[in-house]
């Protein structure tokens, strides 16, 4: 490269630096290059003083913005149209431009070279205090990532980070706020739908559900409770549902053509909320094609504010609810901390069985048997009252109900009642026939609703005493057995004299205490896997009690005689079926381990020579 070429490149750089600076960096009359405060510093307005805002573009591909706040702080957003603003981004959005610091002030006569003759942004700000507002000019970016900023009642201009424009460089869909809708769930008191089958042209069905003194209640098309859960979830479920995209609001031209497009002209479900103070309303319309295999999304019209978006399909299914889905569907409702007795009363082939559990003094519950009072099974009682305290029916029938004998309900198979503290009239829940689909007919006794109900918890019932009796099967104390019996293979006796155990049958002579007392302790800790009840199918053949493997009888101080019976095994479980003979019909299982050990001969028992 020679000398003349390197001075022609010099001249060309030094041209388009000088037209840079001219354009660009101009040197103003007077600078001040010390770093000055924030500008909320400088004009003293804060973000929480600002009360609106108004933004305005000289590109007219932008809409201006109009924002105000209402008196309870929140954001409104008042043009191009009015929706809900998100308050959180307006806040944003203030702090980001008032937190932009000086990095220079310029005394300046002549405003175009700077882009703040005819800015490209205007931002005013409107404070309780100022009056009129505190407008701002945007102008043209400068170098090291500027732009010229000037007040409106000032002569000076300054420069701000560049990154100012893109702080307010916003539509109004950045600004407005994404919720379907926004209402306070704990003071809405009314809910309304409306229902229409697609493409149908039969008449809408409506959904009403109405708060009273804190309770939600179905109104329409019947007069019950409803599930406080379910109109919670719906409540929250639809206050959390945030717009996908927003397709058109009330100044749009295109409204009715989007009205028409998306079925919101005739939407399938119409929902509206009151709050006693303010009314909300969504229509829900068409549901969006799909494209990609992305979530489905319905067509929504937010009616209390005209405007028209899509929200994932998660609202139609919030929304379209039955008045099954909305009712309370417990079947009876009574107090179980406060129950002191439980009668469960079956009608059986053989007669009318009646089980009796009652609270004693110390908060436990007893069982009443044909030979006494026995512990009963803690946690069973307190599954039955759980149970059927929590019951909630799959369907109700069609009320009102003509013929309670086809539910099996004018005579009902199955009574359970529940006494409560300081009330003479038990709560009583009526057991009928099974459904079809394997449910069971269940009706309170004070109520003419037949409910069908899953048959886990009814079969449970349908046991009586063998499900709630304790698992323990003998309740003696060691020390009060006076005589052993055991028929097996040999019959044997013992007779407690003192301390010591005599054989008295088939011999008569001292016995193996350590052998005898083994088997008692045994008696004493015997635990049933399970009471299986007298079922039909469990005949003799099954259980093999009329010649049972082992029959140990023990006799105590007080009279009292407890005959133990153990019959086969059973094949399904590999454990064995017993019975106390005098409870013949409570049949219950004990586990294969513990039959070895009942077991024993006239040579063990025999004092070793």
């Amino acid at each position: 490269m020679n000398f003349r070429t390197t001075l022609i490149i010099i001249v060309l750089l030094a041209g388009f630096a000088g037209a840079y600076f001219l354009f660009f960096q101009q040197s103003p009359e007077k600078t001040s290059t010390d770093e000055k405060p924030p500008i909320h510093q400088v004009y003293d307005i804060g973000r929480e003083k600002v009360q609106q805002i108004e933004v305005t573009f000289a590109d007219t591909a932008y809409q201006d913005l109009k924002l105000v706040k209402d008196a309870t702080g929140n954001w409104q957003l008042k043009s191009p149209f009015q929706a809900d603003a998100n308050s959180e981004k307006v806040s944003q959005m203030i702090d980001d431009i008032l937190n932009k610091r000086v990095k220079q002030t310029l005394e300046v006569t002549e405003l175009t070279q700077y882009g703040l003759d005819t800015p490209s942004i205007t931002l005013s700000l409107w404070t309780a205090e100022a009056s009129p507002a505190v407008t701002f000019f945007i102008g043209k970016k400068a170098i090291n990532f500027s732009v010229y900023v000037k007040e409106k009642s000032q002569a000076h201009i300054f420069l701000i980070e560049s990154s100012a424009l893109d702080d307010l460089t916003k539509s109004p869909t950045d600004l407005r706020d994404p919720s379907v809708i926004k209402f306070n769930t704990e003071t809405v008191s009314n809910i309304q739908f409306t229902f229409r089958d697609t493409g149908a042209t039969s008449k809408p069905k409506t959904l009403h559900c109405e708060k009273r003194d804190g309770t939600w209640f179905v109104t329409h098309p019947m007069e019950t409770k409803a599930d406080p859960q379910e109109i919670e979830d719906l409540l929250s479920g639809l206050r959390s549902l945030q717009v996908s995209t927003f397709e058109a609001d009330k100044a749009d031209a295109n409204v009715p053509a989007q009205l028409e497009k998306t079925e919101l002209g005739t939407p399938r479900i119409q929902m509206k909320l009151s709050d006693g103070n303010n009314t909300y309303a969504l229509d829900i319309g068409s549901e969006v094609p799909s494209e990609n295999g992305t979530q489905g999304s319905f067509y929504v019209k937010s009616v209390h504010q005209e405007a028209i978006y899509t929200v994932s399909d998660d609202i139609y299914k919030l929304l379209n609810k039955s008045v099954f889905d909305l009712r309370d569907k417990r079947v009876i409702d009574f107090q179980r901390t406060d129950t002191i007795r439980i009668a469960i009363s079956i009608r059986r082939k053989e007669g009318q069985e009646t089980t009796v559990c009652t609270k004693n003094y110390d908060n436990k519950w007893e069982l009443q048997t044909p030979t006494g009072k026995v512990k009963a099974d803690a946690k069973a009682v307190d599954d039955l009252l759980f149970g059927v305290d929590s019951l909630e029916a799959t369907a109700f029938v069609d009320n009102p109900v003509k013929n309670f004998a086809s539910y099996g309900l004018a005579s009902p198979s199955i009574e359970v009642a529940f006494t409560q503290r300081g009330e003479e009239k038990p709560t009583a829940l009526h057991i009928g026939a099974h459904a079809k689909d394997g449910t069971v007919y269940v009706k309170a006794e004070q109520s003419d609703e037949v409910a069908r109900v899953e048959r886990a918890l009814i079969d449970k019932i349908a046991l009586g005493a063998a499900w709630l009796r304790d698992k323990q099967v003998l309740n003696f104390h060691i020390d009060d057995a006076i005589r052993l019996t055991v028929h097996g293979e040999e019959s044997l006796t013992c007779q407690r004299l003192g301390t010591n155990w005599r054989l008295t049958s088939p011999v008569k002579e001292e016995a193996n205490n350590t052998e005898v007392n083994a088997i008692i302790y045994e008696l004493d800790d015997l635990m049933a896997d399970v009471f299986v009840g007298s079922e039909p199918a469990l005949t003799d053949a099954i259980t093999g009690f009329s010649t049972p493997q082992i029959q140990l009888t023990i006799e105590l101080r007080n009279q009292k005689v407890y005959t133990l019976q153990i019959g086969n095994r059973a094949e399904a479980s590999g454990r064995f079926y017993a019975r106390l003979q005098h409870e013949p019909n409570l049949i219950f299982l004990l586990n294969a381990e513990l039959v070895p050990k009942l077991k024993t001969t006239l040579t063990l028992l025999r004092m070793p020579k």
